[in-house]
């Protein structure tokens, strides 16, 4: 159980290391967009894969290695690094499907007119019995 919250701890370091070096803010919007349009999401992963794989190769991390040292080391291995990026873009994803849910339900609100307040008159001669006629 420790060991578990170690590495959820050392992930959440992770990606603060990430975004910090923006490319993981990138990701992270781009997951963000393939929500908001509906794309699919067998995406997520390869996306987080290409990602965590761009920034192990691509990105040096050694602006930030005295800020956050054992969570920097992690990143240092492709794999960590790929796992990192999984969980940004799926959250990312999810974000943008959220997002997305949001704006249709405001588009909705805004659209259903509001009901027409009926006259005094019509609505208590409404409420009157009608008398029928005995024969």
């Amino acid at each position: 159980m420790i060991k578990l919250i170690r590495f959820v701890g050392l992930v959440i370091q992770s990606i603060l290391i990430e975004f910090l070096h923006v490319f993981g803010l990138v990701a992270f919007l781009l997951a963000a967009a393939l929500g908001y349009f509906r794309a699919p999401s067998w995406l997520v992963p390869i996306v987080g894969v290409v990602c965590g794989i761009i920034a192990d190769k691509f990105i040096d991390q050694t602006e930030v290695i005295a800020l956050l040292e054992r969570a920097a080391s992690a990143n240092q291995r492709g794999g960590f690094l790929v796992i990192v990026y999984i969980i940004i873009v799926a959250v990312g994803y999810v974000a943008g499907a959220y997002a997305r849910g949001a704006v249709h339900r405001r588009k909705i609100a805004q659209a259903t007119p509001s009901p027409v307040a009926k006259p005094q008159a019509a609505s208590a001669a409404a409420k009157q019995p009608q008398k029928r006629k005995r024969s």
